[in-house]
């Protein structure tokens, strides 16, 4: 479980870090066109991504579990496949 996510830096966060706090077992994200959804998502389907060497994830006693991200490049992977 993720417990927390620090994130700046990438796609439309700015250089001061936004923090999601106190998240559940199931999150959901929503918000309108350009509001990084999918980066958020990128970020959790691969947090070793260069793009991300200034986020960090806090997995629940330090123990990353493997993710699966239903998003944009997951269909359009999908579909090529």
């Amino acid at each position: 479980m993720i417990e927390s996510m620090r994130i700046a830096g990438v796609a439309t966060y700015g250089a001061n870090k936004g923090e999601l706090n106190g998240l559940s077992t199931v999150n959901y994200f929503f918000g309108s066109n350009g509001s990084g959804k999918t980066t958020l998502s990128n970020l959790i389907g691969d947090p070793t991504h260069n793009d991300f060497r200034t986020c960090t994830i806090n997995w629940k006693n330090q123990t990353p579990l493997q993710t699966l991200v239903y998003n944009r490049d997951f269909v359009r992977g999908a579909l090529q496949n």
